[in-house]
């Protein structure tokens, strides 16, 4: 097997002003298999030089395809390693950011002040981990239950005032106990956008980038956000969901159940969109899932495993006008389905 084909790369391109589209994106992922096969010659690169520098956009999709195989470690290790340099020699692709957390250097400095990067490196030495497609259930000191959804980490720490959990990444959902403590403690969860105290009660909090997404099942949720304090505490009813960050809470929707099915390995679509239903889907196997704007709005209704992910792309295809299009193993896309 000769070795693979050395690849310069042109120019920097400015920074895209709009994001990839789906299409884009798509060209990316298929010159990235096109150009890690050991087939691959010069005019192929030549080729993949002209589409690069015809598009700002085309930039942007490559690095997210780069971004999506490093993050996933997918390739081979001998072709994991960076693709493109400025001098045609190959070199091994660093993770820069994770290799400079890993040193205590990087996270003494400035950065490692941060919410996003303190929470991150707390979240590798958390008491709860679970990995990408993992979910666990955890008995608490106090009798209360502690579920982890996909690629999540927390610590619960109780002392004689309180009983703590604190949320680094991911979901959990929480089932309260009563406390035989003298005098009982509080339950409270904290995150980066503010603290949840139970009121006897059953829920769910998610970090979705700078917010939090509280559902309240059973019983009641006080929110205290971190940047406006008491002032601005809620209480959230049973069968409420809302999303709250530091400066404030937003306005309340409806929650049952099957937002929570993800403890029972499923997933619950009562009339969710189909680019909605894959996102979530994606949460829970590597690589990227995408889904063609042609089919976004398609709607579904039904329970999915999330343990076998492939199998529910499968059901997709025979229940849905949709195509399960694989450039790679990580690289999966949703698609109208072929005229017959």
């Amino acid at each position: 097997m000769h070795d693979r084909l050395h690849l310069s790369r042109p120019a920097e391109l400015p920074m895209a002003a709009e994001a990839p589209t789906f299409e884009q994106l798509q060209q990316a992922a298929e010159w990235f298999a096109i150009l890690r096969a050991d087939d691959a010659d010069a005019t192929q690169q030549q080729r993949w030089h002209q589409w690069l520098e015809r598009d700002a956009r085309h930039h942007a999709a490559w690095k997210r395809v780069e971004a999506v195989n490093a993050e996933f470690g997918l390739l081979p290790a001998s072709v994991d390693h960076r693709v493109l340099s400025r001098d045609g020699r190959r070199r091994r692709r660093v993770v820069k950011t994770l290799a400079w957390l890993a040193t205590g250097a990087g996270v003494a400095g400035s950065l490692g002040s941060t919410p996003p990067v303190r929470d991150y490196v707390a979240g590798l030495d958390a008491q709860f981990r679970t990995a990408r497609g993992q979910t666990s259930q955890q008995q608490l000191a106090d009798g209360s239950t502690l579920w982890l959804n996909t690629a999540s980490a927390a610590d619960a720490a109780f002392d004689d005032q309180l009983r703590r959990i604190a949320l680094y990444r991911g979901e959990i959902m929480v089932q309260t106990a009563h406390d035989a403590h003298q005098p009982a403690r509080a339950l409270v969860v904290d995150t980066r956008a503010g603290r949840m105290q139970a009121l006897g009660t059953r829920f769910l909090v998610r970090l979705e980038g700078q917010q939090v997404g509280l559902t309240v099942l059973q019983g009641r949720v006080r929110i205290t956000p971190a940047g406006a304090g008491l002032a601005a505490s809620r209480v959230i009813q049973s069968g409420q969901r809302v999303r709250f960050d530091r400066d404030g809470i937003g306005a309340a929707g409806a929650a049952d159940d099957s937002h929570a099915a993800w403890t029972r390995q499923l997933l619950m679509p009562d009339g969710m969109r189909l680019d909605e239903f894959l996102a979530e889907l994606a949460r829970y196997r590597p690589g990227y899932l995408g889904c063609a704007p042609e089919v976004a709005g398609l709607r579904l209704v039904g329970v999915y495993p999330i343990g076998d992910t492939d199998r529910v792309l499968r059901a997709l295809e025979a229940t849905l006008p949709v195509r399960v299009r694989r450039i790679s193993p990580w690289w999966v896309t949703v698609q109208p389905a072929a005229p017959s």
